[in-house]
């Protein structure tokens, strides 16, 4: 079977054709390959700075940016960088914390651009695990996915500054949340994440630059939440480790920007025998066992009002999500587990 010759005019458009589809392939790969990507770094890290204030204020370091893939950027060498905290008791200002990410990307759909949405798929190898996500849609409705895969907690320093103790343990899981009209104060979907071998404390930090508590185990500590409108309920949030029980309910009220975000929870916990006789320290903190005087800790007044009989300390945790604040009290019924 033989195909008809080609008709003067058929050969005309296919040259037309011919040429057109050159032309957008030579000014892809000229925008792929001359592409700013220096000056875009430049650009972030100076966008970024200029945007922190205050004593806590973040500084970003980027090594280098290329391109990924096609329609994408990759970051290397991420930096996070928080001040020392003020000298206290005349000791030295201790050094600042850092958050680095070996490298980082994302990648846009070009596609998706053509019929007015944006469709992003990103991802970074950092903290000794991997982190990737997608989010597509349009100004009317967003969707995001975002996984978490083996994140190693004492490569975060900035998470142990902000708990105020060195942490230790596997973080996973993952997000999927539709954001109508790209608010989080709307949001509905589920969050699921584990955090597997949990460990606070080192026996060299000290609380409250009071005293160091031997390292704490608390095992594997699961969070569960479904989100309805904007309302994250709590369905799990619980650890029984070996030396320290965990139990909290109750519901997170999302708001835009999310560190507004208000709580509304109940937060019960517990060291177990193990942990409070594992020293003199310890001992003298919770009380040694079969001894009728108190333990230090339960000599705080507000300690002493949340303690309950199953011996769990109960608090109340309401206030936005930057500045929370800790009430003794919570539900009266025990936690069961």
């Amino acid at each position: 079977m033989t195909l008809p010759p080609l008709t003067p005019r058929m050969r005309t458009i296919l040259r037309i054709a011919g040429y057109a589809a050159f032309y957008v392939v030579a000014l892809i790969t000229f925008a792929y390959l001359t592409f700013p990507y220096e000056r875009l770094k430049d650009r972030i890290v100076q966008e970024f700075n200029s945007r922190q204030t205050g004593a806590d204020a973040l500084r970003l370091e980027l090594d280098s940016m290329s391109s990924y893939w096609l329609g994408g950027v990759e970051a290397e060498g991420i930096r996070l960088i928080s001040p020392p905290k003020p000298a206290s008791g005349g000791t030295a200002p201790a050094k600042p914390s850092t958050l680095a990410i070996e490298s980082a990307h994302a990648r846009v759909g070009l596609f998706s651009l053509l019929f007015g949405g944006l469709d992003l798929s990103f991802g970074a190898d950092a903290f000794g695990g991997e982190i990737s996500g997608f989010t597509s849609g349009d100004e009317t409705k967003r969707k995001i996915e975002l996984e978490l895969d083996d994140l190693d907690l004492a490569e975060a320093p900035l998470l142990a500054t902000l708990v105020g103790l060195p942490l230790s343990g596997k973080l996973s899981g993952n997000l999927d949340l539709v954001l109508p009209e790209s608010k989080v104060s709307k949001a509905d979907g589920t969050v699921e994440l584990e955090i597997e071998e949990l460990a606070v404390g080192d026996g060299k930090a000290k609380i409250r630059d009071t005293i160091a508590l031997p390292r704490v185990e608390a095992g594997t500590l699961v969070l569960k939440g479904d989100a309805s409108q904007g309302q994250l309920k709590l369905t799990d949030f619980s650890a029984k480790g070996p030396d320290l029980e965990i139990v909290s309910d109750g519901s997170i009220r999302l708001r835009d920007p999310v560190h507004t975000s208000f709580l509304s929870l109940g937060l019960r916990f517990r060291f177990t025998e193990r942990y409070a006789n594992k020293n003199e320290t310890t001992r003298a903190l919770f009380g040694a066992k079969g001894s009728s005087m108190p333990g230090l800790f339960d000599l705080d007044p507000k300690n002493k009002r949340a303690k309950r009989e199953d011996g769990f300390y109960a608090w109340r945790i309401t206030g936005v999500l930057s500045n929370p604040s800790f009430t003794p009290g919570g539900p009266a019924s025990p936690p069961g587990r």
